[in-house]
């Protein structure tokens, strides 16, 4: 059963979606807080710690029963945020009552606070894990990234421990990566991310970086986006490495497979 007493801070909730878990209709709750500062971060208004709303459980439950009733329309409940697992008493209260309705999880993450992922993981609450990878498995390229520099852990080595935590417990995982201008965009920066997790995850989604919305670095909000045909060539780079499943994600042509 859920702990009614535990609250979680929220930037909001998206009550139907069909593009945060392809192939499924999901309600999107937005954890506030953010362990990192990604400079094409475009939920920036999130990574304050004070940011959003405090909730509690029923707040969620209510907006389930919404999309439940009179027709079943959800399939899915997705965490995402910021960095959900800053909350991680409430991700798994808030996963226990998308159970109780029949609902899949998925928990999108960065995967550095791995004590909190192994928390979350192994209470077999969570279905699918949707991990951003920022950049190649080493500190320095994380650090120009995320703009995080010093944390007392060492981010690649939470991530790939994270990584293996999922593949460990059968639990599928979709990385994703946002390309770009200028911080992502190079192809011996995707081949290095795919010689990485190839081999440890389903399905591989190259982002296109948006500047719309409140974008944290304002010199990367005055940048275009990359345009499609360079996402394709560093789907194609991807696919060289190893990864099997690739897909570029695009503002105005949406998600599509590259062979």
């Amino acid at each position: 059963m859920s702990n009614p007493n535990v609250r979680m801070r929220i930037g909001g909730i998206t009550d139907m979606s069909t593009v945060d878990w392809y192939g499924n209709v999901s309600l999107v709750l937005f954890f506030a807080g953010c362990n990192i500062r990604c400079q094409y971060c475009h939920n920036s208004t999130l990574i304050s710690i004070d940011s959003g709303t405090e909730v509690d459980m029923g707040y969620l439950e209510n907006r389930i029963k919404t999309g439940l009733d009179p027709v079943p329309q959800l399939d899915a409940v997705v965490f995402t945020g910021g960095e959900p697992l800053l909350q991680p008493e409430a991700v798994i209260e808030a996963a226990k009552i998308a159970k109780k309705y029949g609902l899949k999880v998925m928990l999108d993450t960065n995967g550095i606070i791995f004590n909190a992922a192994e928390k979350v993981l192994r209470t077999g609450l969570i279905d699918r894990v949707a991990l951003d990878v920022k950049a190649p498995l080493n500190d320095e390229e994380y650090c120009v990234v995320t703009g995080v520099q010093g944390m007392e852990v060492k981010i690649s080595d939470a991530i790939r421990k994270t990584l293996m935590l999922c593949n460990e417990l059968g639990i599928e995982v979709e990385a994703r990566t946002t390309v770009a201008p200028g911080l992502s965009d190079r192809h011996d920066f995707i081949e290095r991310i795919a010689n990485e997790i190839k081999n440890h995850i389903a399905v591989y989604y190259l982002q296109q970086f948006d500047n719309q919305g409140e974008v944290l670095s304002i010199a990367l909000k005055n940048e275009e986006p990359p345009k499609k045909e360079h996402m394709t060539s560093l789907a194609r780079t991807a696919i060289e490495a190893g990864v099997e499943n690739v897909y570029i994600k695009t503002r105005f042509d949406g998600l599509e497979r590259i062979k």
